[in-house]
């Protein structure tokens, strides 16, 4: 089994990131959706309150991969995030990760 790791990565537009992986395969990360995954303990306090984490104008200030399995989001509200690559990958929604591939486009 070969390790998953990240070609490129970049923010796309205002909204999203973008990240294309060794497999070949892209995903495209909407920050909010990103945001309300943070797995740190504040923010699931806040999900425990059904709040979403951050505010709706949430935006990347810094965007770092550490070593080959990490990537460190710092976010404009002074807020970090640290994903491992795996985690980042089960948060992609696009029709072949949900198991619809005959569907390219979702909506």
């Amino acid at each position: 089994m070969s390790t998953l790791g990240l070609r490129s990565l970049g923010e796309m537009g205002h909204y999203a990131l973008n990240l294309n992986w060794t497999d070949g395969h892209e995903s495209i990360l909407p920050l909010r959706h990103l945001r309300a995954h943070c797995p740190c303990d504040t923010c699931e306090a806040v999900r425990a309150e059904e709040r979403p984490p951050g505010s709706a104008d949430i935006a990347i200030a810094g965007v770092e991969l550490v070593g080959d399995q990490n990537l460190h989001l710092k976010w404009s509200d002074d807020h970090e995030t640290w994903y491992l690559l795996t985690e980042l990958r089960s948060l992609c929604r696009c029709a072949y990760c949900i198991g619809e591939p005959e569907r390219p486009l979702t909506g």
